[in-house]
């Protein structure tokens, strides 16, 4: 297994480099959306521990002890677990996870086995094959443990209890993914085959159509936030240091309440990230830094802030403007709404 550390350790320095850069990324969008997401510092994390157990595994892989192996195995699994628990947006991190779990696993199998153990040369107790069968199938690699005479009892329960979590994560997230798929109701029925000729076919029903709010309207989701414009305000200040040359500048006011949205990376905050202004003409307006007089703030369940205000230059003089919002609520569940805002 020397060789197959050193490669380990190397990869994982290099694949460290490769993470940390898609994971500042990663951040970066997060902020950005405003998702409250925390996929960017979780492959942070994974990088960290890439690197860390990448110097151990290379610097120890020619030691007979196995602290160094068990250690960087150790680091393997934070890796795995911050990365297939907090991956969020960021899809990739799903399969970084997996390489850090398979890396994890061929450390664990050195760090426990006992080559000095005499036996038969059976197939079904090789290093190599109890080490893929935990990577791809974690409980039939458990199996292959505990019938492997080359492992003591107490490596086999700590391995045990390991891949049994790993497992019962990864058939986590995969129910996840699976979970999103549309259900089957009961007024979704099929019509058998036999007797669709002479069954008449009701008329598509046309889409309602989403509600636009006004100014002062209260844009409620049950159990999560509500949101309100209360103003869109003309103002002549300019900022003499940017570059825009915007022919209007819009303030607008708003407040907003968290009625359950419970904190993740942090508090509901509603700020100009959820926020796209079209101005009349159909063109999108861009933040403009002029002083306000109220800022967005972090806001608990049970909290409002009032008062918080965006500035926007518009390209075109407009008597009106859309905004359309995006909201994030619990579970990173996207609420999307659109206002018409008449400018005073």
């Amino acid at each position: 297994m020397k060789t197959a550390k050193l490669v380990i350790g190397i990869v994982s320095m290099v694949l460290s480099v490769f993470v940390l850069f898609q994971s500042c990324a990663a951040g970066i969008v997060n902020s950005l959306e405003g998702s409250g997401q925390v996929s960017g510092s979780a492959g942070v994390m994974v990088a960290v521990c890439l690197i860390i157990a990448g110097i151990v595994g290379v610097a120890t892989r020619n030691s007979t002890r196995k602290g160094g192996t068990l250690t960087a195995a150790g680091f393997y699994l934070v890796a795995a677990l911050f990365g297939g628990i907090l991956a969020g947006n960021y899809t990739d991190l799903y399969f970084w996870s997996f390489v850090a779990w398979a890396f994890a696993a061929v450390f664990i199998v050195d760090g426990f086995y006992d080559d000095a153990v005499w036996e038969e040369s059976r197939w079904w107790q090789q290093a190599w094959l109890i080490t893929l069968a935990l990577i791809v199938f974690p409980p039939a690699g458990i199996v292959l443990l505990w019938i492997s005479k080359r492992f003591n009892v107490a490596p086999k329960i700590i391995s045990t209890v390991i891949f049994a979590l790993g497992f019962l994560i990864i058939l986590g997230n995969l129910g996840g993914v699976f979970s999103t798929t549309t259900p089957v109701t009961a007024d979704s029925t099929a019509v058998p085959a036999a007797n669709a000729s002479n069954t008449a076919q009701p008329a598509a029903k046309p889409a309602p159509e989403k509600k636009v709010y006004g100014l002062g309207e209260t844009w409620t989701v049950d159990g999560q936030f509500a949101l309100t414009f209360t103003a869109a305000s003309l103002t002549d200040e300019r900022n003499q240091f940017s570059e825009q040359n915007p022919a209007q500048v819009v303030i607008l006011s708003y407040d907003y309440e968290n009625l359950g949205v419970e904190k993740n990376f942090m508090e509901l905050y509603i700020s100009s990230n959820n926020f796209k202004v079209i101005d009349g003409a159909g063109v999108m307006a861009a933040t403009y830094p002029v002083i306000t007089t109220g800022n967005p703030q972090e806001t608990p369940i049970g909290a409002r802030c009032v008062g918080a205000q965006q500035a926007y230059g518009l390209v075109n003089a407009s008597g009106e403007i859309t905004v359309q919002v995006e909201v994030y609520g619990n579970n990173y569940k996207s609420y999307p709404a659109s206002f018409k805002l008449p400018i005073s």
